[in-house]
């Protein structure tokens, strides 16, 4: 007890950041040059079964109406992103050009911006007869295709839901969701919105989405193989 008392009155907060910043450099240091690992934790993103991405696409084939294009954000839009992400009127115009891609009416749904700096929600979606609303998480390690992909997978959500697509585990439906955004044309965008970040501290890394880089293409080459 007198220990910690004396730790308490000599150790000052800003004493133990700082031993934690030489902690994680040390354990950096170890993984990256003595055990050659990448910096990048396993746990940035849990392994997808490559039975349940063939699932999702034989599903999505099945069920949905009709073939869509290659979704493109338009030039103006994305200039304008690039000068701030943060311009909730330009992240509106956005959100329509994605439901009009997907041939919905983006002008009944509610566009509210929240910053988190933690945490790993990048979106939610609320939907009831009387409205929808799109949550749109900023974080401030974004870039510009990761809030592209956070809001095709939202709006991918309210597609989904309106055809009556989905499975009934959690984790299974969001594969399915972004294997639907990769369907339906914004897998472009997934893929390197989907990329490993450096996150706010000294080697942290974050990642938005569930399934990864690889995934994005391995979903793309079963997609050739349909056509």
């Amino acid at each position: 007890m007198e220990f910690l008392q004396w730790l308490f009155y000599h150790v000052s907060l800003a004493d133990i950041f700082r031993a934690l910043s030489f902690v994680g450099l040390g354990i950096y240091v170890i993984r990256r040059f003595i055990l050659c690992r990448s910096p990048v934790p396993s746990s940035a993103f849990k392994k997808v079964p490559r039975e349940l991405l063939q699932q999702c696409i034989a599903l999505l084939e099945k069920k949905e109406k009709r073939v869509y294009g290659t979704y493109q954000v338009p030039e103006e839009i994305l200039m304008r992103l690039k000068m701030n992400l943060r311009d909730e009127a330009v992240l509106r115009q956005l959100l329509d050009s994605v439901c009009a891609h997907l041939g919905i009416n983006g002008e009944h749904i509610k566009l509210i911006l929240e910053d988190a700096p933690m945490g790993d929600r990048a979106g939610e979606i609320s939907a009831s007869l009387a409205f929808t609303s799109i949550r749109l998480i900023m974080k401030p390690y974004y870039t510009v295709d990761a809030v592209i992909a956070v809001v095709a997978h939202e709006v991918i959500h309210l597609h989904m839901y309106f055809e009556g697509i989905y499975l009934k585990d959690r984790w299974e439906n969001e594969i399915l969701t972004d294997t639907a955004a990769v369907y339906c044309g914004f897998g472009e965008y997934i893929y390197r919105g989907y990329a490993v970040m450096r996150g706010e501290f000294a080697f942290s890394y974050q990642k938005v989405g569930y399934i990864s880089q690889e995934d994005v293409r391995y979903l793309q080459e079963l997609m050739e193989k349909g056509d």
